[in-house]
């Protein structure tokens, strides 16, 4: 099956200098969920249609690709003229498919591959030439109508163009679709811009084929949510609400405490152990890795590149960043760790900082299991200390330090801790 996403569009009622697909939904560009979807259904290679900002939305495929093991191919439209315009742009590099083309606006990231699995079930089992995604909404005011006759698809009518008894209609189009590939090349060659906006829409197919005598389908089967389009900032804020709203249901089924769901933030791509609990105001970012029997929060930042292993405890205003918590290590209160390894049973004390970044580059901290790193220590990266090591309170551990496996040091600059007897020789 191939593929193609519209993301040419600036967004304009997003107000913003950034384009649309690229503002973020939990830590990752709108965009990116929507190609995260496709990988999962098993495309390969997304046509991407590119237009305002083509640079940097190409620049984010790139990444994408590399992360989701995609081969995307980016085709420019130069002018946007409507949907039907940029799929005309993209056909022309599948003019030797045969199979199934599906389209889909790049900013919709809520369906789920279950229910794109559906709908390409459903649409096969039809022998219909194009089938539409459709969803049933309360209040459908933006969208495109599903219209029917005798119960049967027969086309959709965009908002600005319907008559008022069609604008009560609820079944709306979400804009994918499923066409039989050359049935949409030869549909794609018939569309005009006869409408109110002077755009080629790519609805207009529908009608097309249906008159040519080809079976055309519509299918209800998104929830209303997975049929929210990103045209504002308002409907951002409801596309991340509902992402983290999911995730969270998922982790709680799966045996995760959550004392404020309505509070906490949890990306996709998430890995939860279970009798876990997350206090409230936590976020956690995608690609995390948390056992089991730990402790999240309140006000807790674990960020994209770390794991939490079982029992361990990342309390009140701590960030974790790119770092490996062992099996019972307690963070509890107001620390920041990044590029760090902290091995087992180590306690964190409240205040402790590693200085990872020199300016130019990120340095690693290598602490021991069963250590003590007393409050207020700033490890300045890269630094080593043993197993059972100890920091007194403020110390400053310098770069290039290595605290051998049961020395104490205090200080700043950090040196080692003399014993009485050595002080009373002295």
């Amino acid at each position: 099956m191939e593929a193609i996403l519209l993301a040419a569009g600036k967004g304009t009622r997003m107000r913003s200098e950034q384009v649309k697909v690229l503002h973020p939904a939990l830590g990752f560009p709108v965009l990116g969920h929507v190609l995260e979807t496709l990988a999962r259904l098993g495309v390969k290679a997304p046509r991407v249609v590119v237009g305002t900002q083509a640079a940097e939305v190409r620049s984010f495929l790139k990444q994408a690709d590399r992360l989701l093991k995609l081969k995307s191919q980016a085709v420019l439209q130069k002018e946007q003229k409507g949907t039907g315009h940029a799929v005309q742009i993209a056909a022309r590099t599948l003019r030797k498919a045969r199979g199934e083309v599906l389209v889909w606006p790049g900013d919709m990231p809520l369906v789920r591959a279950e229910t794109l699995a559906a709908f390409i079930r459903e649409h096969r089992l039809s022998d219909a030439k194009v089938s539409v995604l459709s969803c049933v909404m309360a209040q459908p005011e933006g969208y495109g109508r599903v219209l029917r006759a005798g119960g049967n698809f027969i086309g959709i009518r965009e908002e600005l163009d319907a008559s008022e008894s069609e604008k009560r209609i609820q079944e709306v189009n979400t804009g994918i679709y499923l066409f039989e590939a050359t049935a949409l090349f030869e549909a794609l060659g018939k569309i005009k811009p006869n409408n109110q906006k002077g755009e080629y829409y790519l609805t207009d197919t529908i009608e097309i084929l249906s008159v040519a005598g080809a079976a055309v389908a519509a299918f209800p089967l998104a929830r209303e949510s997975e049929g929210l389009g990103i045209n504002s900032r308002t409907d951002l804020a409801e596309v991340v609400r509902v992402m983290k709203d999911r995730e969270i249901r998922k982790h709680m089924e799966n045996g995760v405490t959550f004392e404020s769901p309505e509070q906490t933030f949890v990306a996709p791509d998430v890995k939860i152990g279970g009798d876990t609990v997350i206090y409230p105001w936590s976020y956690i970012e995608r690609g995390v890795r948390i056992g089991r029997h730990c402790q999240i929060g309140p006000f807790a930042k674990i960020r994209a590149g770390s794991v939490i292993e079982d029992g361990a405890v990342v309390g009140s205003f701590v960030e974790i960043n790119r770092s490996h918590l062992g099996r019972g290590v307690l963070a509890k209160h107001l620390a920041y760790l990044g590029d760090a390894v902290v091995g087992a049973g180590t306690n964190i004390g409240a205040g402790t900082v590693t200085a990872n970044y020199d300016g130019k580059n990120k340095h690693r901290t290598q602490i021991g299991p069963k250590s003590f790193i007393g409050s207020n220590t700033v490890l300045i990266a890269p630094v080593t200390l043993g197993q059972g090591a100890k920091t007194g309170a403020g110390s400053v551990v310098t770069a290039g330090t290595k605290v051998p496996s049961g020395q104490v040091v205090v200080g700043v600059p950090a040196r080692p801790l003399k014993k009485v007897s050595e002080r009373k020789r002295k």
